[in-house]
């Protein structure tokens, strides 16, 4: 598995029986803090504007194919709570219309418990669990689709590419990866599905949707920071108001480590905070790679 996917992958919600005791412990690590409050409310008028907020391509950028692994699509939702078609019940946290053979879904209420949007879903005979989960404004509106959950936990690669869909937004779009505005489900799905949307994360709350450090948006786009030394790594992104924390070998964060070690990879772990995958040794790379800027 590529470093960012394992990095990743230790911070990300626990897909299930798959995840190692020692990336549960990681996990763990980074929401062990304190969360803040979830004191203001999201209206179905205001949410889209704060999900699609900013842009983090010059222009419309080309599809991209997602990969299986567990590392978040960039597909942005940038309208997703404000879909054009009549409006839900008031009480609902979901919009859920039939079109075509198929259920469009959008999120009306951000903050809804989790078995709320289940008890949605399940009602239109749909087996998915969605969350929506903290992360930071450069991945605010993406979405990760698990399928097919029981393939996946049974060992089994499976393909992002599935029966559900994303509904893009007519139109020019500046975020990478394009603008969807809802999820498409087929009526007749009939696997356990796992849906994961990111919104806005709450002042000090860490994030679950983890983007990497050297994403559209964050502090290190286009830095070449892969194999440079911890000392030099960690300098640069405390220049950018960033304080690093430290991973290797599977242990658990660490504040410091050798200022002659090798950064591997890094994520952003909450607003001002990094966690990098450090080692002895440089990591094995594409000398021909660059940074996507």
């Amino acid at each position: 598995m590529h470093d960012l996917d394992r990095l990743v992958a230790s911070l990300a919600p626990d897909p299930g029986p798959g995840m190692t005791p020692i990336a549960k412990e990681l996990l763990e690590e980074i929401t062990a803090h304190p969360v803040a409050a979830h004191s203001a409310t999201v209206s179905p008028a205001v949410a889209s504007p704060a999900i699609g907020s900013p842009a983090t391509e010059q222009a419309r950028a080309p599809r991209r194919r997602r990969t299986w692994v567990t590392v978040p699509a960039l597909a942005a939702l940038a309208t997703l709570l404000s879909f054009g078609v009549a409006q839900a019940p008031a009480s609902a946290a979901l919009d859920i219309r039939l079109v075509d053979g198929a259920y469009v879904i959008t999120v009306k209420d951000l903050m809804a418990e989790p078995e709320v949007y289940q008890r949605e879903l399940k009602a239109r005979g749909l087996d998915i669990t969605l969350e929506v989960v903290p992360t930071s404004a450069s991945l605010a509106g993406g979405i990760f689709v698990l399928h097919d959950l029981d393939r996946l936990r049974a060992g089994h690669a499976v393909s992002a590419e599935g029966p559900i869909t994303t509904i893009d937004a007519p139109g020019t779009c500046a975020r990478f990866a394009g603008c969807p505005i809802g999820v498409k489900v087929p009526a007749g799905f009939d696997k356990k599905a796992q849906i994961t949307l990111g919104r806005p994360a709450s002042p000090g709350e860490k994030y679950r949707m983890p983007p990497g450090i050297a994403m559209p948006g964050e502090p290190l786009h286009c830095v070449a920071y892969v194999n440079k030394s911890v000392a030099e790594v960690g300098a640069m992104l405390r220049e950018r108001g960033v304080t690093p924390s430290y991973v290797a070998d599977w242990q658990r964060a660490q504040p410091s480590a050798p200022a002659g070690w090798y950064v591997h990879e890094g994520v952003m772990s909450a607003d001002g905070e990094a966690l990098l995958l450090v080692g002895p040794e440089p990591r094995a790379v594409d000398q021909h790679a660059k940074p996507r800027c």
